[in-house]
């Protein structure tokens, strides 16, 4: 009961964390996977770098195990339908909604996100039920509008500034 307790107590404290959304993708053998997530952050600079965290049951986790390769599109605050289509449809169809483009080793990426990195698979680090992936980003797209999409206690919104207050 009270490990219970706990794990409603956390998901009720991560529900108040605002995140950035994204959505990754991987490939494998011409079929493309993606999963929307706001499990995304910064690692380091030298050498870029990125983190995600991706539930080992999802569908993208083993092709890109395999593959070593995966692509970070952050979304735009105009994607909050997109994202919800993306995340309902079958692995097969997400890719009929939005302008996705496949690079070079036929990562999709999606032409209007607010950034986009391609990304290396680097070290794993694996608890409970995720895997934490360090993606060693070598390329990135940077839209020069800033608008991004952001998650915050299961609805989606735009970041505002704030005023200046003094």
């Amino acid at each position: 009961m009270i490990e219970d307790d706990m794990k409603e107590a956390f998901r009720g404290a991560m529900r108040r964390l605002a995140g950035g959304v994204a959505i990754v993708t991987a490939a494998e053998e011409g079929r493309r996977y993606g999963m929307t997530m706001t499990a995304v952050m910064s690692l380091s600079m030298d050498p870029p770098s990125l983190a995600i965290g991706v539930n080992r049951s999802a569908s993208i986790a083993a092709p890109l195990a395999r593959t070593g390769r995966f692509c970070v599109n952050l979304l735009r605050a105009s994607h909050d339908r997109f994202c919800a289509d993306f995340s309902a449809l079958a692995t097969d169809e997400r890719f009929t909604v939005g302008d996705w483009h496949t690079d070079e080793n036929g990562l999709p990426w999606l032409a209007d996100a607010q950034a986009v990195m391609f990304c290396t698979a680097g070290p794993v680090t694996t608890f409970g039920t995720h895997d934490l992936i360090v993606g060693l980003v070598d390329r990135a797209i940077n839209e020069p509008a800033i608008a991004p999409l952001l998650h915050l206690d299961g609805s989606y919104m735009a970041a505002a500034p704030l005023a200046n207050v003094s």
